[in-house]
């Protein structure tokens, strides 16, 4: 038997008319990866790292590329490499691809910088904070994949097109978001009128304030995550699952619908 609030959750989504998906940490959880908050989460084993990892890395480019090729970075950093290193999309990855297919899901929106969304097959994607599997040069913005790195001879690499400074697409501890992203989610979350809010604890900036954004502008904020978060109460339902259970019932429940 579906879940009473999962059905209401579809039946809201159903008759939605621009649904957006705002994904975060919970929806990649179940493929390995670690979140950052939470009883197992790497702030929680290592400490919050300071905020001002992008002007560290902006003072001393060649030191961080130095640190990375010889694995030297924070703990809390090796271990999410590995991490996503070995993970695989979820059935929760692969059934908000099955929502796009429908033309339910109009757009999503990460905070996730793994790339599972992407493998996983969905196209309407916004990787606001990156993606690890991808370069980004500071200079020109142009983005790469990082396919099997071999470490240049010259640190740190230069961009292939302008010659700047080239970095991982992730968006570092004070890093701006880059503006074209920002710009498209902000596109997005202006059309929408129901906002998937998954997996997300709703407390990074500006990210988070997105979501604040739609219910302001009068969007349905349905919640699907096994906690109270910070956007709990915002939310016109919140579904207390896990990503990966909750988000394939939620693709059979809205198939039979878009199809019947």
């Amino acid at each position: 038997m579906t879940n009473p609030m999962l059905a209401a959750a579809a039946h809201a989504i159903a008759s939605a008319r621009h649904v957006v998906a705002m994904t975060g940490a919970g929806l990649s959880a179940e493929s390995g990866i670690p979140t950052f908050r939470g009883d197992d989460g790497l702030w929680t084993k290592f400490g919050e790292p300071r905020m001002d990892g992008y002007q560290n890395f902006l003072k001393d480019p060649k030191g961080w590329w130095t640190r990375e090729v010889t694995h030297t970075q924070d703990p809390y950093v090796l271990e999410l490499r590995s991490a996503l290193e070995q993970a695989q999309p979820n059935p929760a990855h692969h059934a908000l691809v099955g929502l796009e297919r429908l033309d339910v899901l109009k757009a999503t929106v990460s905070q996730n910088v793994d790339g599972l969304e992407e493998r996983a097959g969905l196209t309407r994607l916004i990787e606001i904070h990156g993606n690890r599997s991808k370069f980004r040069c500071l200079g020109c913005g142009l983005r790469t994949p990082r396919g099997t790195f071999v470490p240049p001879r010259e640190l740190p690499p230069p961009c292939a097109q302008c010659g700047g400074i080239v970095k991982y697409d992730s968006v570092m501890f004070g890093e701006p978001i880059p503006p074209d992203r920002m710009a498209a989610a902000q596109t997005e979350i202006d059309r929408a009128d129901c906002i998937l809010a998954i997996g997300t604890s709703g407390t990074v900036r500006p990210a988070s304030g997105l979501a604040w954004i739609a219910h302001a502008a009068g969007a349905t904020i349905i919640e699907i995550n096994p906690n109270e978060t910070r956007m709990t109460p915002i939310a016109s339902l919140s579904v207390r699952a896990k990503a990966v259970d909750a988000l394939p019932e939620l693709l059979g429940v809205l198939s039979n619908v878009v199809r019947g």
